[in-house]
């Protein structure tokens, strides 16, 4: 009998160390992009020889879910984010036509997705401090998906006066990141009559407010 509820012990020992250790503990909170105010930024800039075109939307929704700690080792971040490609304005709109139907073809492909898969380095998020990370995942752009490391500037903010003035309730994570996306990549046809006018890389800016939702 002895040995029997030793054995049993030796199971449940056994089974508790192996939930702590797959994170069951771990008190997810999600934080959201989606600004219904529009105060969140992306903008697609390209610099060709002879036209410097700059594209700018706000339509960028996405979520980040990381350990109510701000731990990052504690449970890894699971993070995504979308981009309305049809909302792009280049302040021309002949050149909005163009860009929606000749390049990027959003009726077909409306959206660019990253959905990130690994975070690096993992440390612990703090109240007003700004911190440098790499998110690596798929990117998709055009229908063609691609593993993409991005660097990312992340800052924290408790919930505060200062949130307040952005956000009427909830801790805010900011997101900023510049990249560059070679057209080529994902299959996106430069004809050869404006080749002088649109870039092989274009470069992607993003500034946006992520906001905890209970």
């Amino acid at each position: 009998m002895d040995m029997i509820i030793m054995f049993i012990r030796f199971l449940l020992s056994l089974f508790l160390v192996l939930v702590i250790s797959t994170g069951a503990f771990a008190k997810p909170i999600k934080f959201i992009v989606n600004d219904p105010s529009g105060r969140d930024h992306v903008s697609f800039t390209s610099d060709a020889p002879i036209e410097l075109i700059v594209g700018r939307t706000n339509k960028i929704k996405g979520e980040v879910i990381i350990d109510d700690s701000l731990d990052l080792k504690k449970l890894p971040p699971k993070v995504s984010f979308e981009v309305d490609l049809a909302s792009i304005d280049t302040g021309i709109s002949l050149r909005n036509e163009h860009m929606r139907d000749n390049f990027l073809e959003t009726k077909k492909y409306p959206k660019t997705i990253f959905v990130v898969t690994k975070i690096a380095p993992l440390s612990k998020l703090q109240d007003g401090k700004t911190i440098n990370l790499t998110g690596k995942g798929d990117f998709t752009v055009h229908g063609i998906t691609v593993q993409k490391d991005i660097p990312v500037q992340v800052t924290y903010y408790k919930e505060s006066d200062f949130t307040h003035n952005k956000f009427e309730h909830g801790d805010v994570i900011r997101v900023k990141s510049t990249f560059e996306i070679p057209l080529d990549e994902h299959k996106i046809k430069r004809p050869e009559v404006i080749m002088q006018k649109l870039a092989e890389k274009v470069i992607v800016t993003i500034d946006t407010y992520a906001n905890a939702k209970e």
